[in-house]
């Protein structure tokens, strides 16, 4: 088998995975790394926020984590969703480096959105990992449920954040570009 038969063969085989986690690439290429740290956040509708400060590898203050809720409409407080931002303390300019984008109206991936509905561009309980800098941020919604189970207002969720150094899942090697949605 020739080598570019087998390169074919080899990229059909990857193609064919079931892909279970997003990859992007954040806006920010530097060179910045952070003291590593899982942690398990639970948002309700009674405490619908939450924020995380993520440390430099000094363990000096350098990110926040910040969890969002979503509402329904201007009047409507129920909560559809939530966002989720890292905002870099350093400079106040980036309040979202989780985003491939600078302009959050050019971001067509949306990272950051935690949404159950059939309508996401990314299925709700997928991981997200995004490379910010010389660090990785995971995102998995581990469990969520919604006020009465015929409306689409969310009582709560429990999502699963951890930082890392390294690459998550070695052995996929993503595409530049690709997000495996």
């Amino acid at each position: 088998m020739g080598v570019a038969a087998l390169l074919a063969t080899l990229g059909t085989a990857l193609l064919a995975q079931d892909v279970s986690f997003v990859y992007v690439e954040s806006f920010r290429k530097g060179p910045s790394r952070i003291t590593e740290f899982s942690s398990e956040v639970i948002v309700t509708r009674q405490n619908p926020t939450c924020r995380i400060r993520v440390k430099d590898q000094s363990g000096k203050d350098r990110y926040e984590l910040g969890c969002f809720p979503q509402p329904a409409s201007e009047t409507d407080a129920r909560i559809t969703s939530w966002q989720v931002r890292l905002a870099d303390l350093h400079h106040k300019l980036y309040t979202n480096v989780l985003m491939p984008v600078v302009d959050p109206a050019e971001d067509k991936t949306q990272i950051g959105w935690l949404d159950p509905s059939k309508f996401a561009k990314i299925p709700i309980t997928r991981e997200r990992i995004v490379k910010i800098d010389g660090f990785y941020c995971t995102l998995q919604v581990k469990d969520y449920r919604f006020v009465n189970p015929d409306q689409p207002y969310l009582d709560h969720m429990t999502l699963a954040i951890r930082f890392t150094n390294s690459m998550p899942h070695m052995q996929v090697i993503p595409r530049e570009g690709s997000t495996g949605a």
